[in-house]
């Protein structure tokens, strides 16, 4: 009987908790939301002056720009920008960070150290891929890699015209593209993310059986955001405000674009706004 009474008061606080992480009142959600902060080591200083260029026009002037302000949770993001026609088909790359580019990664890398610089020195600085990183924009691309991913590997890197170092503040984007010249219509897409920001429902206690995202060529933390708006060059606009339209799987193991982004928290904050401008001869 006494042991009867002992397993009953075990299942109860089993149930107990079960009940009390599943319906995440506020004192179970407050500690998992300091978790989150507290891996991601604070905050970064949103600046409204300091700025990267990236300039791929040659002198002539832009048919593209991206102006990118950074978020308090940008922390040396990998990052792309492409375009699409209106049904969204893939058309071209025009930006990509070169860790993804060259499917160089570098493993001496810690939730600790990953803010420091694009690239940290070490005894176990050994290069890995990363084909979690941005899996939305590998798998548009279409072109699978004999390993089976989508994402670039070590030999057989993009082309350095479209890639550029990680970047570390605000950065403006200017390209000509004659890609989109006769075009009526066209997206501008963006993705990004941000290394070792675990959260509630992304972290070493998540997607156990998923080899990737645990001790494959991913990294935990939060899936990439993806973001995006519609050109009409019948009608345009003078400046598009991209909006966030979801996220990538969180081990890269698929294209898909994922629109219910309530699980994710501090990675809504890599991105303060972005802004594309298009060429002003269209606009007028």
């Amino acid at each position: 009987m006494k042991l009867r009474k002992e397993f009953l008061a075990v299942l109860a606080v089993l149930i107990g908790i079960l009940a009390f992480t599943y319906y995440e009142p506020t004192p179970v959600k407050e500690v998992m939301d300091w978790r989150a902060s507290r891996n991601t080591q604070g905050t970064s200083e949103v600046s409204l002056s300091e700025y990267q260029v990236y300039d791929h026009t040659q002198g002539d002037p832009p048919d593209i720009t991206v102006d990118f302000l950074k978020g308090k949770h940008f922390w040396n993001p990998q990052l792309v920008i492409w375009l699409e026609d209106s049904a969204g088909n893939y058309i071209k790359t025009l930006l990509v960070t070169t860790s993804t580019a060259k499917g160089l990664f570098y493993s001496g890398r810690s939730a600790t150290n990953f803010r420091e610089s694009d690239e940290v020195k070490g005894e176990e600085n050994t290069p890995t891929r990363r084909v979690d990183a941005l899996p939305y924009w590998s798998h548009k691309r279409n072109h699978k890699y004999s390993d089976g991913f989508f994402s670039p590997p070590p030999g057989e890197p993009l082309p350095d015209a479209i890639t550029s170092a990680t970047p570390g503040q605000n950065f403006y984007f200017k390209s000509r593209e004659s890609s989109i010249e006769n075009m009526t219509s066209f997206r501008v897409m963006i993705e990004v993310n941000v290394a070792f920001d675990e959260n509630e429902y992304y972290s070493e206690y998540d997607f156990l059986d998923d080899s990737l995202y645990h001790g494959g060529t991913g990294l935990l933390g939060q899936p990439s955001l993806i973001y995006g708006t519609l050109i009409n060059v019948k009608n345009p606009q003078r400046y598009y405000l991209l909006t966030l339209l979801g996220h990538g799987h969180h081990s890269g193991a698929t294209g898909q674009l994922i629109s219910d982004v309530r699980k994710i928290t501090t990675a809504r904050y890599i991105v303060e706004r972005i802004v594309v401008g298009i060429r002003e001869d269209w606009y007028k």
